[in-house]
């Protein structure tokens, strides 16, 4: 209960203020986690996308009013220990056959979205992606990068590229 009311008030009080994400990052990590977040989030701000304030420790990137990412910080209660990248993009044949010639497979393999029962959709579905079958994955959410080293920043970043070009040709 004390949990629930923790997240309750912290979006309570981010409601009102909206902190930058740069903000909270520098608050709720350390060392290379903080580092990383930090360089992403100059990245996203380099090519002309805008972070937005969207919930408890989660912010909205978008490009020409399009979403391109989610960027969530810590725990979404505490707001310390962990960061993620969630791409926005359309599980389509075009992205698939991007990743696929970027090299990015086995990386979109480790990073796959699990099910945590938040839904009525529970336990998950099973998947076939890039040859491979993995079970109990999330129906909304295929993958998301947790706490992303060096290559799998890489990858997110491949793929906020990918969604920004697509968002631009579309103008």
């Amino acid at each position: 209960m004390m949990e629930e009311k923790n997240k309750a008030s912290l979006y309570q009080d981010q409601k009102k203020t909206k902190p930058k994400v740069e903000d909270v990052i520098n608050n709720s990590l350390d060392g290379d986690q903080k580092q990383a977040a930090l360089d992403f989030v100059a990245f996203i701000k380099l090519y002309k996308m805008t972070p937005q304030w969207a919930s408890a420790n989660s912010w909205a990137v978008s490009y020409k009013g399009k979403r391109v990412c989610y960027i969530k910080v810590g725990d979404y209660v505490s707001g310390d220990g962990s960061w993620c990248i969630r791409p926005s993009v359309d599980y389509d044949d075009a992205l698939f056959t991007f990743i696929e010639t970027a090299g990015l497979t086995e990386i979109i393999w480790g990073n796959l979205h699990y099910c945590r029962a938040c839904g009525r959709c529970a336990p998950g579905r099973s998947v076939t992606v890039f040859g491979r079958e993995f079970d109990k994955v999330c129906n909304a959410i295929l993958f998301e990068f947790h706490d992303p080293d060096a290559a799998t920043l890489d990858c997110a970043k491949k793929l906020v590229e990918y969604r920004r070009t697509i968002i631009a040709g579309k103008q």
